[in-house]
């Protein structure tokens, strides 16, 4: 018989063999393009480089960040999965200038606090800054 120890480690490791298929396959896909106009209220869309047309599906964060306007001019690589339903769910979103990938961010500069997502610092409620760093 096993004991209590033995059966915990072969329950962590099975649950870590049963998910790996899981955690590969997640993210595997990008999207790369420009947004469709962007209308409040309605599901963003990406036009990809080839005329392709996907409907993105994204947590309210990165929701905020394709709908800040400092950001509607730019080319996105989008990382995420293509659903059933022929939606395209969003896990990382980075732009790309200069063929280069570039991570975005919000900076406060008062508390020196990065977010990720526009709006007000969470520390002093004053503004942060718009900063796309070079890199994954």
């Amino acid at each position: 018989m096993l004991s209590e120890n033995a059966l915990r480690r072969y329950a962590g490791l099975l649950a870590l063999l049963l998910a790996g298929p899981v955690v590969a396959a997640a993210g595997s896909e990008s999207l790369r393009g420009r947004l469709a106009e962007v209308v409040d209220g309605e599901p963003l869309r990406l036009l990809t480089l080839d005329g392709e047309t996907f409907e993105l599906v994204a947590d309210s964060g990165l929701d905020r960040t394709l709908r800040d306007p400092q950001l509607s001019d730019r080319t996105w690589e989008l990382r995420g999965a293509l659903l059933d339903d022929g939606r395209f769910g969003l896990e990382k979103i980075f732009t790309v200038k200069q063929g280069q990938l570039h991570r975005v961010t919000y900076y406060c500069v008062i508390c020196h606090i990065t977010t990720h997502e526009p709006g007000i610092c969470m520390c002093c409620q004053g503004d942060t800054d718009l900063r796309e760093l070079p890199g994954e």
